[in-house]
């Protein structure tokens, strides 16, 4: 996996672009890489195969808050806690069969992780005689809530979640509740295997064939008549914005 900068020089170096004053912003970059990435991993993981990590994402320290039950998204058992992220995460991929989260747990690595399911079934959760203080965790809303009938699980303050998102850089805005450093920087490793890479760089490359060819109408009169007002085009770089 590469730093999303080393994939941003490498489509400048197939364009035989200069970095530095290329006519396709870092934006536009990481916005197509995000795209083709989402359509292969939907495509891929759609087939029931194992959710490989190295396309997955960890936001290891997110904080909880106690809510009431009465205002949750869905009728909830009697004698239930339920707890919630304070802060929504990020976009998930949408798989056909469930969401992009793949675990939920104490922000300890080695503990049990927590059992997903989708909010629909909150209502029948803690009926059976081994997982009536069995803990759940549910994705609503853009919100993880954690659900449970142990009373314990109020003393729990914080949780770690990893997931496939469809934009790795949203996890920029998310902050790790232990040490307070961002859960990602644009020198982390990029979520996505070599060999995808392969394919999203050839599915980008066409579209910033086609993009390049493009005239640019800069003589911003509104009409589409070149910037020499000739019918010649005098399409201008864009300075790299970083």
């Amino acid at each position: 996996m590469l730093p999303l900068t080393d994939l941003h020089s490498q489509l400048d170096e197939a364009l035989n672009i200069n970095n530095s004053d290329s006519i396709f912003s870092t934006r536009y970059y990481t916005d197509l890489i995000n795209e083709q990435r989402s359509l292969f991993i939907r495509n891929e993981y759609n087939k029931k195969r194992t959710m490989d990590p190295y396309v997955q994402q960890e936001i290891p320290c997110l904080s909880l808050e106690l809510v009431d039950p009465h205002n949750c998204c869905v009728t909830v058992p009697i004698g239930c806690k339920i707890l919630r992220t304070t802060k929504p995460i990020p976009n998930t991929i949408e798989f056909h069969y469930k969401k992009g989260i793949t675990s939920v747990g104490p922000v300890i690595i080695t503990a049990k992780r927590f059992t997903l399911i989708d909010y629909s079934r909150v209502p029948y959760i803690g009926e059976g005689r081994t997982t009536k203080n069995a803990i759940y965790a549910f994705l609503y809303d853009n919100y993880i809530y954690v659900i449970s009938k142990d009373p314990s699980i109020q003393l729990l303050k914080s949780i770690a979640i990893r997931g496939i998102f469809e934009d790795p850089t949203a996890l920029a805005t998310l902050t790790n509740c232990e040490t307070n450093q961002s859960c990602w920087t644009p020198d982390d490793p990029y979520p996505m295997n070599q060999w995808m890479w392969a394919y999203v760089k050839g599915a980008i490359m066409q579209q910033l064939m086609i993009k390049k060819q493009i005239p640019m109408d800069d003589s911003n009169n509104a009409n589409d008549d070149g910037a020499d007002g000739g019918g010649q085009v005098a399409a201008q770089p864009q300075t790299r914005q970083r």
